[in-house]
């Protein structure tokens, strides 16, 4: 019996579609390589670099036994690769979300030179024809096999997937845009929090977008990330009670999704609308999408502000509600716009998992939510945490309810310039519907950052399809004391994810208590709490790989200034940042402000290797490595105790591939240098390595010269 038929026998007549016994049929190891990387098939990601694609070539094995597959030649079995590579699909003329159908590419036995089977075991290896990526987005691909009698062209030719033959997934490929692989460094801001105040009798007054837009250069980061501004619900509408959490309600109970929280907008009497108008931040969109007709008839364009008086004409005719809606787009607006003269970028916290009890969408979608056994929408709850504010949706592969939020973003990012979201916990949504968001994103905007909140275990985080996870190291950094217990937490993020992850690192956000304030109160020092807070965040902008895990570092507006009270955006509890005008909190700032700097000039953060020089003393009480590319180096030396002063030693020629020529005795980046009456030691350089003297919680970079 030929090949062929022996090929055709075992993979279309003797079994059924997935009941093949695989130690007689089976196929899959579906690998892709993509710029020179091979992944398997779990995650493979890539940064899209403008006017140059990316290659990509897809592997997969097949094994019959029987067989002599050493001796195979073309034409005794095909494979064929299906991909939907640069198509993020569409949304039809009745506004749903369709799927690319995607497309195929031939693939060929891998063949040594004189025209052998490569095997792999002994296993029959294919590899497609390169794929060439030119969009951002995420993307699936899969191998199939076919040994029938007709034609490759033929459209009743059958073919078999890897999946109906084992147990295999279809394989995911993430492409973000360059700039994620530069590592944003990224503010979490909480718009009701920022300009905050009490009035004349003790209320509390909420913070508006037009405080956040004044205070946005002294944000010291590449990326401004928002917390919900959706309009909030306060009430449950089965029992009519006031189910709000604390005295101002969550920001993440949203009653309506494409409204803004009229709480963050400047009140209508204090706003100039020409001057709104003529500053292109209300447009004649706005109008048409928040107006209904009878408004309409006399405010059609934006000029037509010119047609009313007085302001009481105008709110008279519009109504306050509209009014507010307005200037919240035209604020949000002002924000994007200020933000992107400064070189940065705003994204916004897109809610999936619930919505407010007194939200419009329970009555007119019962089944997009989750429902009790009264038959009302059931209380969101994570272990002991309980969320009564909020209905649980029904998500799970809900097509209608997945369509809709998944045109939230978009929705938001066109209208008032957005440039990405962060996915409020993302690890608990389906994957297709993850890049359903991030595809309908990128087909608004391709170079849109996505950042998936990642609240789990490492290995439950793998597969997210999102341009940047998180949230790494933030309660790590409050108690660890350990150099080593930093070193094997690395190592082992490094050893779970995909090449080319991009993780960003906190030591604190919006669900914990102030990280300042405990180190103040475990330490019994201000000083010692504010060394320790930027040597967190010097950590995290610095201890990662380019070739594993590369970490972008993270705040929460106010950890900049070392703040002490607990964002808590449920409580009418302010936050002080006049501190950032006083010592020693301005001297944070001016570290942050230098750590900026020096982050966005450093080569070796985003090209890098990194090297653990682990401690070998019982003490433990440095965390030293050195990130390097072939031409020069950083030393990052952190000294974890905060009584005693520690001497380290750090043997450079342990680095593989590069020989030290030089090093700067003065160090590139000291975090003692912007602490007033703070006193360094300096560097040497001795036979066994680089020799550090370092005080209690100092922090030093030096830069490292190497032979070409």
């Amino acid at each position: 019996m030929s090949k062929r038929l022996e090929f055709k026998y075992k993979l279309h007549e003797r079994y059924a579609v997935q009941a093949y016994d695989n130690a007689d049929v089976w196929a899959g190891n579906l690998t892709i390589e993509l710029d020179g990387i091979r992944y398997d098939s779990v995650m493979a990601r890539a940064f899209l670099v403008p006017d140059r694609a990316v290659e990509a070539r897809v592997r997969a094995e097949l094994f019959v036994v029987d067989i002599d597959l050493a001796t195979c030649r073309t034409g005794d079995v095909e494979a064929r690769l299906w991909t939907d590579v640069n198509d993020r699909g569409f949304v039809d003329e009745r506004g749903e979300f369709r799927t690319g159908t995607g497309f195929y590419v031939s693939m060929h036995i891998v063949v040594d030179k004189s025209g052998q089977p490569v095997l792999s075991g002994n296993n029959l290896v294919f590899e497609s024809d390169v794929i060439r990526i030119d969009q951002t987005g995420v993307f699936h691909y899969t191998a199939e096999f076919s040994a029938d009698d007709k034609a490759v062209s033929d459209a009743s030719k059958a073919w078999i997937s890897v999946n109906d033959i084992a147990l295999n997934r279809d394989g995911v490929i993430a492409i973000s845009p360059e700039q994620v692989g530069r590592c944003l460094s990224i503010t979490e801001v909480c718009v009701r929090k920022v300009g905050a105040r009490l009035d004349a009798d003790g209320q509390f007054v909420s913070g508006t977008f037009c405080d956040v837009t004044l205070r946005l250069e002294e944000m010291q980061t590449d990326v401004v990330y928002l917390l919900p501004f959706f309009e909030p619900g306060f009430g449950d509408l089965h029992t009519g009670q006031d189910v709000r959490k604390g005295a101002l309600g969550s920001v993440y109970a949203v009653r309506d999704f494409y409204r803004i929280d009229p709480a963050l907008v400047t009140p209508p009497e204090e706003v100039d609308f020409l001057s709104l108008v003529s500053d292109g931040l209300i447009n004649d969109l706005d109008l048409q999408t928040l107006l209904h007709e009878r408004q309409l008839s006399r405010l059609r364009k934006v000029d037509d502000f010119n047609n009313f008086r007085t302001f009481k004409e105008l709110i008279d005719w519009v109504g306050r509600d509209a009014l507010i809606q307005l200037i919240g787009r035209a604020e949000l607006r002002a924000i994007a716009r200020r933000a992107h003269a400064l070189g940065k970028q705003v994204i916004f916290d897109l809610v999936l998992m619930q919505t407010s009890r007194d939200c419009p969408l329970i009555e007119q979608y019962p089944d997009w939510y989750v429902m009790d056994e009264h038959g009302q929408p059931k209380i969101h709850q994570i272990a002991w945490l309980v969320y009564s504010d909020v209905a649980l949706l029904n998500l799970p592969f809900n097509r209608s309810l997945q369509n809709y939020l998944s045109g939230i973003a978009p929705f938001w990012m066109r209208t008032c310039d957005l440039d990405g979201v962060r996915i409020d916990a993302s690890q608990t949504v389906d994957r297709p519907f993850l890049k359903q968001i991030k595809n309908r994103i990128n087909a608004v905007k391709p170079d849109a950052l996505v950042l998936g909140e990642t609240l789990c275990e490492l290995s439950e985080a793998v597969d997210i399809p999102v341009d940047m996870i998180y949230a790494l190291l933030v309660d790590f950094h409050r108690d660890a004391e350990y150099g080593n217990q930093y070193a094997d937490f690395l190592e082992r993020t490094s050893g779970t994810f995909a090449p080319r992850t991009v993780a960003m690192a906190y030591f604190e956000n919006h669900d914990s208590p102030r990280a300042t304030k405990i180190w103040r109160d475990r330490y019994q020092s201000r000083m010692l709490a504010l060394l320790r807070n930027i040597q967190c965040s010097l950590i995290n902008a610095t201890a990662g790989t380019a070739h594993y895990v590369n970490l972008a570092y993270a705040l929460e507006w106010g950890s900049e200034w070392g703040e002490e009270a607990r964002t808590d955006f449920e409580a009418s509890t302010l936050l002080y940042p006049e501190w950032a005008e006083r010592e020693p909190h301005s001297q944070l700032v001016a570290a942050y402000e230098a750590l900026h700097k020096f982050v966005s000039q450093r080569p070796e953060l985003q090209t890098g290797h990194v090297y653990f020089h682990r401690n070998t003393d019982s003490e433990d009480r440095v965390f030293a490595y050195t990130r390097y590319n072939q031409h020069s180096g950083l030393l990052v030396a952190h000294n974890l105790d905060a009584r005693f002063v520690r001497e380290v030693v750090c043997p450079i020629h342990l680095l593989p591939d590069v020989s030290l020529l030089r090093i700067d005795r003065v160090p590139a980046y000291d975090t003692y240098e912007f602490f007033d009456g703070l006193d360094s030691d300096r560097i040497a350089l001795t036979d066994e390595g680089v020799s550090m003297i370092l005080q209690p919680l100092q922090s030093v970079v030096i830069k490292l010269v190497f032979r070409s």
